[in-house]
């Protein structure tokens, strides 16, 4: 659809509905955001297999709100066509911006609030038709990709480091012995909403949530915020594995390996990278963690 054809459709169905400010976002991956009036946020899937999983993600929500997070998270409500095709989602709009335009307080009770969504988010029972994308295969295929889009700017002290960092996590066989729960998938500060005071008063985006390794949800708090925050934020934190074991996943990949998923955005879009800036915190991190 066109961003007019959008934007007719959700004036047919919301005749009442006066526009006095649209905001359009098509960057995503997976669906096409428009924000009427700083009021409601519409999100139009890109292909039908996006709408299959947006119809998931409803669930998944309907199936949170009854958990009461002390965090405000969507609730959409999903429009159809007249084959009974999903359309798009819409909710209310979460005031704020996203930590990534805005500033965070890295204090206890923001920690808390996050402490507190994780746990109920990764108590709930995986009877949703959720996939489980973040497979040993998953973390293979990205360190083929690191090792032969990545390796060649970089020089043998970096390369040994990655290696170690790709190659300790591989071959761990963490995947047979951990409990997978229902995560985020996407918990970065993108999808993390604070107020002008810097409280965080809100999550969305819950596309890529899957079954997956509950530690993996840490990994954007470790990466935007530090180890320390990410440690505040696991002692509020109840889940069915201790904090520790937690944090030592978090800390010795899932919190490094989203510099991979940076750089290799950047060269696939021909983004001029400075590899040493590009690296720093990657090294600071591994060796501070």
């Amino acid at each position: 659809m066109t961003e007019k054809e959008m934007i007719d459709y959700i004036k047919i169905s919301f005749p009442d509905l006066k526009i006095n400010a649209v905001q359009v976002n098509r960057d995503g991956w997976d669906n096409t955001i428009i924000i009427i009036n700083q009021e409601i946020v519409f999100r139009f899937p890109k292909n039908n297999d996006i709408a299959w999983n947006v119809v998931v993600e409803t669930k998944l929500l309907k199936g949170l709100h009854k958990l009461e997070p002390e965090i405000t998270i969507p609730d959409y409500t999903i429009l159809r066509d007249e084959n009974d095709e999903l359309k798009c989602v819409y909710y209310r709009f979460i005031k704020g911006v996203s930590v990534k335009e805005g500033r965070i307080n890295l204090t206890k009770k923001n920690a808390q609030i996050l402490g507190d969504f994780l746990t109920k988010l990764h108590s709930m029972k995986p009877d949703l038709k959720l996939n489980s994308v973040q497979t040993p295969d998953y973390w293979n295929n990205l360190y083929h990709s690191v090792h032969n889009k990545i390796f060649p700017y970089l020089n043998e002290k970096q390369k040994n480091e990655i290696n170690d960092t790709f190659l300790s996590f591989l071959n761990s066989n963490f995947s047979s012995s951990i409990k997978k729960s229902v995560i985020h998938g996407d918990l970065t500060a993108s999808n993390i909403i604070c107020d002008g005071s810097g409280m965080i008063n809100g999550i969305i985006d819950f596309t890529d949530a899957q079954l997956g390794d509950p530690a993996f949800d840490f990994a954007g708090f470790y990466w935007n915020f530090g180890p320390d925050f990410t440690k505040d934020v696991l002692s509020y934190y109840n889940g069915a594995e201790s904090a520790e074991s937690l944090y030592t996943r978090v800390k010795s990949f899932y919190g490094l390996q989203p510099i991979f998923h940076e750089l290799l955005y950047a060269i696939q879009h021909d983004i001029t990278i400075d590899w040493e800036t590009a690296l720093k915190k990657f090294f600071k991190l591994k060796g501070n963690g």
